[in-house]
């Protein structure tokens, strides 16, 4: 069993792990595919939960380019969202707040890798009150392949200083999942927008309802 104690530190994906996202941004989505006349948004967001902006505008532009012009369609999609963040703040999950502090104050070694871009997760954790609680992030547009390629936590495991082998990786999406598989790490799975298959239950060291869970295991029994 994995805690505190033993493990060499502890990387967290953002987006439907740490900030409420997924489910705005996929409310945000539907409203422009209404706009635009799209159909099935829902089937193809999902696919780009866990991908860079890179990806998810391949995915998107394979879909819906040959009805309108991708560049438009992406730049709605944003400006909708980010009124949304205006509108309502950036959605923290259940527990991130007081699991982050928990870890930060534990002295154990914190990162975060996220295919949202660098400046990006600057930002979003600066206006959270969370950037304080990381030793180093890692975002989508510093590395070539997104997950989920283990490219990211590689990188994100050589900037932290530890060995992926005992090293959990906190995700929530399939993508995830699989990158920090393959990057020889410890999946922990803390599910959101997408039931886990087969797939995803069989490469994750470990299954959870939520952060305080997590939390609780960690300093218990272990995960």
């Amino acid at each position: 069993m994995y805690t505190l104690k033993n493990i060499d530190g502890i990387i967290f994906d953002m987006d439907g792990v740490i900030f409420d996202t997924e489910a705005l941004s996929m409310r945000c989505w539907k409203k422009v595919g209404e706009r635009y006349g799209l159909e099935n948004v829902e089937e193809n967001i999902r696919l780009c939960i866990g991908r860079s902006t890179k990806d998810t505008k391949m995915i998107i532009e394979k879909a819906y380019g040959h009805i309108v012009d991708m560049d438009t369609l992406y730049a709605e999609s944003r400006r909708v969202i980010n009124e949304a963040f205006e509108q309502e703040g950036i959605p923290l999950k259940d527990g991130a707040r007081e699991v982050l502090e928990w870890l930060h104050d534990s002295g154990v070694k914190i990162g975060l890798a996220s295919s949202t871009s660098y400046d990006t997760v600057v930002r979003e954790m600066k206006d959270v009150g969370l950037i304080h609680c990381f030793d180093i992030i890692v975002g989508g547009d510093m590395i070539e392949n997104s997950k989920p390629d283990p490219e990211i936590y590689l990188l994100a495991c050589q900037k932290l200083g530890v060995v992926p082998e005992n090293t959990l990786a906190v995700e929530d999406s399939r993508n995830g999942i699989i990158s920090a598989d393959a990057a020889g790490m410890i999946p922990v799975l803390i599910p959101d927008l997408i039931e886990p298959d087969e797939e995803m239950l069989s490469k994750s060291r470990v299954k959870l309802n939520c952060l305080m869970e997590f939390k609780d295991k960690l300093s218990c029994e272990g995960v």
